[in-house]
């Protein structure tokens, strides 16, 4: 019987790990018949990721880069472990180091929201959700505000690689009138409250966004 290929797929990640979580869930419930998930890599130690990965049987390697001190030294150990691993993918699913393209491997990252008005150096966590919110200020309460998270190719500069997937996602109206009419929020608190219902959308778009890139990959 003739062995099915898969794309091999590297997770890099630094912290809790939900967004990978979500991936390996649903590799692991068959939903992503074309990946085989080779490591997840943490670029913090100690990172939860870590934990869940080992959890779902899933390699693990950490490279700290804090520790490491060096961006050229962390380039050159992460691009060595992705060779070794003979790697065609990699999903950055929150990763807050700068990881550079590579000829070998295709490279995507999820962006909370639109990564045109809302993109560039610095611009991830809280802070995006923050400039996005400020930006509501500006029209009627009543409008239909919609942001924008989407799964775009990593390229050298900062959210400027072809979208692979986003989605509109309505910001709740009561984080719009609780911020700007009411005032009885902060925009730190808004910006958590943001987060916290983008973060489903980003759960459910990752598995399918991972398919699609291994299956760009398989169809050359």
């Amino acid at each position: 019987m003739k062995e099915i290929q898969k794309v091999k797929t590297v997770l890099i990640a630094s912290g809790s790990g939900t967004d990978a979580y979500a991936i390996m869930d649903a590799c692991r419930k068959g939903y992503l018949p074309d990946v085989s998930i080779e490591a997840l890599i943490s670029t913090k130690e100690g990172a939860g990721c870590l934990e869940k990965a080992e959890k779902f049987g899933i390699k693990t390697i950490v490279i700290d880069r804090k520790k490491l001190g060096d961006d050229i030294l962390f380039d050159k150990m992460l691009s060595r472990e992705l060779h070794k691993l003979g790697c065609q993918l990699v999903f950055l699913v929150g990763c807050v180091v700068r990881i550079y393209p590579d000829n070998m491997y295709t490279i995507y990252n999820i962006h909370p929201a639109d990564p045109v008005k809302f993109g560039g150096k610095g611009m991830y966590g809280l802070k995006v959700h923050q400039i996005d919110l400020i930006e509501r200020e500006k029209n009627e309460v009543r409008d239909v505000f919609l942001t924008y998270p989407t799964v775009l190719e990593a390229t050298k500069d900062y959210d400027s690689g072809n979208t692979l997937m986003n989605v509109a996602v309505q910001i709740p109206f009561e984080i719009i009138y609780n911020l700007v009419v009411y005032k009885n929020t902060s925009l730190e608190e808004a910006s958590k409250k943001l987060q916290e219902h983008i973060l489903q959308y980003e759960w459910a778009m990752l598995p399918a966004a991972v398919n699609i890139a291994a299956l760009k990959i398989l169809k050359g």
